[in-house]
């Protein structure tokens, strides 16, 4: 009897079991399924990128065919294609272009670059170059652009007939760029406002000379505007004037005095020798 009892026992565990099974399906068999499915399908998925990346990497429909570049006027196509390694053929896909953008930066006229991809097979290079609006002496020559950094050192061949900029030295802009770029930028500020006067032959700009926070302008003839330091518009209007007074009496300045701090509306000008005495004889 008690043999047949244990049988019986085992027959009804080995039925729980399975109805326990069954039980644990039915409230958990659509998730676990729908996880296999979403990891089948997400093998899928990157297994078909792997194979559509590497056709992209090696279809000949997305070579390099045309490379177009807009904003050159100093720098050239050809010493910008040398610096970035740009070639046709070249994969699209495998293009790295911040590397492109910084390779072109190393030419010293290049401001900034921007490249772009257009699918399947160009490449548009847009380029901002620096504007020269000076020279300045820094040991060597340098050029300054609008912003008063000197961006490159002048070559034979830049063709430069700019005002120079003098006073500044180099070991000070060595240890402090941003305080002479900024004294800088004032130096080129007033030689525009001064340069968009209506200006003779003998009165354009050629050099301007930075004494501590003042300015000096000097032209072509070798007048000296001494400015000062601020109220630039004022001080270039009541130049004009003087000039104008001094042409009507026909007489010419070699220095002209807009720096008194004490009287800003005073003028102090040094008149310019007689011919006759420059030459060192005596007036008839």
């Amino acid at each position: 009897m008690a043999f047949g009892k244990s049988k019986n026992r085992r027959r009804v565990d080995t039925a729980q079991k399975k109805e326990a099974v069954k039980g644990v399906v039915r409230t958990h068999g659509a998730p676990v399924l729908k996880g296999l499915l979403a990891a089948a399908l997400t093998a899928g998925l990157i297994w078909g990128g792997i194979e559509l990346r590497a056709w992209a990497l090696s279809s000949p429909r997305f070579q390099l065919q045309d490379v177009n570049f807009s904003g050159l006027t100093r720098a050239s196509r050809p010493e910008l294609v040398k610096l970035s390694g740009l070639a046709l053929g070249q994969n699209l896909f495998s293009m790295e272009v911040p590397l492109l953008e910084k390779a072109m930066l190393q030419h010293p006229w290049v401001r900034s670059v921007e490249v772009t991809r257009h699918f399947p097979a160009s490449v548009s290079v847009q380029v901002v170059e620096h504007t020269p609006e000076a020279l300045v002496v820094l040991g060597d020559l340098y050029v300054l652009d609008a912003e008063g950094e000197p961006f490159k050192r002048v070559t034979p061949g830049d063709g430069l007939d700019l005002p120079l900029v003098t006073g500044v030295e180099r070991d000070a802009y060595v240890k402090d760029p941003a305080v002479v770029r900024e004294r800088l930028k004032a130096a080129l500020e007033v030689a525009r406002s001064y340069s968009a006067l209506k200006l003779g032959r003998h009165e354009r700009l050629s050099e301007v000379r930075v004494e501590g926070t003042s300015l000096a302008l000097v032209t072509v003839a070798g007048q000296e505007v001494l400015m000062g330091e601020g109220n630039t518009e004022a001080k270039l209007t009541r130049l004009a004037r003087v000039r104008r007074e001094l042409s009507a009496k026909g007489l010419a300045a070699d220095v002209i005095h807009l720096d008194n701090r004490a009287r800003p509306g005073w003028v102090a000008v040094k008149l310019s020798s007689p011919v006759s005495e420059r030459n060192g004889s005596s007036a008839q």
